[in-house]
């Protein structure tokens, strides 16, 4: 009489170990499955409730407003009483009042990105002498004042027009849009760039936001 191979030791050994790889094969195929559908219905739930960000958006408006810039505008001329004149910081960006009109400097620092801080006296202990600072910026000789930004992480400074002049800086910082709301205060949108300059661009920049008509001159560099 034959014998049946899976009725000797061998052959039962043989018939528990594929027995053994059909459940772990079943018991895997399951927790795939399983895991498969968690997934999946948390990727669903993540369509249905977006995730919020904490990202600032790229226009806002100011608190201040036209009348709140330091020195404020003589009604007869139209101009600043005192020069280029710097507004709080908000969403990283200076809005400033001189002869020519308004703008807004966006304070990036071009080297790493850091937040230049204003300063009443930009060249201090720079080698640059202050005519220079204060011939930046449109304003009469009575109002000059070596003003502009300083880097607090490497050492970058800028004139009051963002022209950087000393550090790392490898350009001058950028200018963003600027209008006036009806209520007065400023919408600034950090996304729109008015001016753009490359390396070794030292161009005085001829954008301004007439403050009277609330209208800018168009004259916008490098975008």
């Amino acid at each position: 009489m034959a014998l049946n191979p899976y009725e000797t030791p061998q052959g039962k050994l043989r018939a528990r170990a594929e027995s053994t790889r059909r459940q772990f094969l079943l018991i895997m195929g399951t927790l795939a499955g399983v895991g498969s559908l968690v997934f999946g219905s948390f990727k669903l739930l993540g369509f249905m409730f977006p995730a919020a960000t904490n990202e600032a958006p790229p226009q806002f408006k100011t608190t201040f407003t036209v009348d709140d810039l330091t020195g404020g505008i003589d009604p007869a001329t139209k101009k600043a009483r005192l020069g280029a004149n710097v507004s709080g910081v908000e969403g990283r960006v200076n809005v400033i009042l001189d002869d020519a009109g308004i703008y807004a400097v966006y304070l990036v620092c071009t080297h790493l990105g850091c937040t230049p801080n204003y300063t009443s006296n930009v060249v201090s202990g720079s080698g640059v002498a202050e005519g220079v600072a204060d011939k930046r910026g449109v304003r009469t000789s009575s109002q000059q004042k070596p003003n502009g930004w300083a880097c607090p992480c490497h050492g970058s400074r800028y004139f009051i027009d963002s022209t950087n002049f000393y550090g790392p800086a490898p350009r001058p910082m950028d200018w963003v849009d600027i209008t006036i709301a009806p209520d007065n205060h400023f919408v600034v949108d950090r996304s729109s760039i008015v001016v753009y300059r490359q390396a070794g661009d030292i161009t005085a920049p001829e954008w301004r936001l007439d403050p009277a008509t609330g209208q800018s001159n168009g004259k916008t560099i490098g975008v």
